[in-house]
């Protein structure tokens, strides 16, 4: 029997009320939306149900202000939510007109997302539907297989908005400086008692009954040390195996990415995470996985760096790819807990 916390993840297509209310079908698309990663899996998002659209709101009651102080990430979540909002709508038999910040920037309002009916786009070349429930983060080791050149290019084609680009870095030079940049990052960051505590009230043990935050089996910690990390590592530099864990999965991935943008606001951020979904699914579908390190991103000295040895804009995000085996995914808030009544 799944548990309370997880049954979100067992939406089934079967269940798709085509002959309901638009109310009714509006909601069932939001039930994939909310399949959509978050960094640290805060699921920064509400919706209201409209006739024939939906209001997506940036949740910044779940903001991380001293991990994600300028919000970047939690727009980049809210941006994915949209993309699987997207890729539901678009299977079922909807056009996704998509429009970012109708209030402007300074209005928790991100996007209304209007789902005109019986109109599947005439673009849509692959269906990444069936991968919403077969994604999932990486945060342990990848197996020893490459990925074959075309799967790259690909997967590269996701990143398709305009002022957004993405770069390859293979080589062992590269590995080893985004190695570096990364583990000075955590250095810095885990030395800071805010920092550590703001991040350890979203780690959880194995057994978490919570609807959010990270398990620690994403991590491959063992279920008896799972019990006491999260308060250790709010009082304890554990920068080390931090460090550890990030290197073997920069080293040991098939190919380092970095995801950049013409431009730095919110709006960016939210088209990068709708991007970045993209991606992620369509990786999903040759059994890829990533795993994301924003660390250096936090700091402007770092980013800075980044930024001189990419060459491209704006650094968004460094992430890993590889081959690696399916995990058990992470909790869900119900989608009870997200939906508001429209203003």
């Amino acid at each position: 029997m799944t548990a309370k916390n997880y049954k979100a993840w067992d939406v089934r297509e079967s269940d798709y009320p085509a002959d309901g209310p638009m109310e009714e079908r509006l909601k069932f698309l939001l039930r994939y939306a909310i399949l959509a990663p978050s960094g640290p899996n805060t699921q920064p998002w509400k919706y209201a149900i409209n006739d024939g659209s939906v209001s997506v709101f940036a949740d910044l009651s779940r903001a991380l202000p001293f991990v994600d102080p300028s919000n970047r990430t939690l727009y980049m979540s809210v941006g994915c939510a949209i993309a699987n909002l997207a890729v539901a709508g678009a299977h079922f038999g909807f056009a996704p007109r998509v429009s970012y910040f109708p209030d402007g920037e300074e209005s928790d309002l991100v996007a209304e997302v209007q789902l005109l009916p019986d109109a599947r786009p005439a673009d849509l070349q692959v269906d990444l539907f069936p991968q919403m429930q077969r994604r999932h983060t990486t945060k342990d080791r990848y197996e020893n297989a490459a990925i074959e050149p075309f799967i790259l290019k690909e997967i590269e084609r996701e990143i398709n908005l305009p002022g957004l680009s993405l770069s390859f870095h293979d080589d062992k030079d590269s590995r080893a400086k985004m190695a570096d940049l990364v583990s000075r990052a955590h250095q810095t960051q885990l030395a800071k008692k805010e920092f550590r505590h703001n991040l350890g009230e979203w780690l959880r043990n194995n057994w978490t009954t919570e609807p959010d935050g990270m398990p620690l089996y994403t991590f491959g910690v063992p279920d008896a040390v799972s019990l006491g990390f999260p308060a250790a590592f709010k009082e304890f530099d554990l920068s080390r195996p931090v460090i550890y864990r990030d290197s073997g999965l920069i080293h040991g991935c098939s190919t380092l990415a970095v995801l950049s943008t013409d431009q730095d606001d919110k709006l960016t951020w939210t088209m990068c995470g709708f991007a970045l979904e993209n991606l992620l699914l369509r990786a999903t579908s040759y059994d890829v996985r990533a795993s994301f390190f924003s660390q250096p991103i936090g700091l402007a000295d770092l980013r800075e760096e980044l930024k001189v040895q990419v060459n491209r804009g704006h650094p968004q995000l460094i992430f890993s790819l590889g081959m690696a085996k399916p995990m058990r995914p992470s909790p869900r808030r119900p989608l009870e807990d997200v939906i508001i009544r429209p203003s």
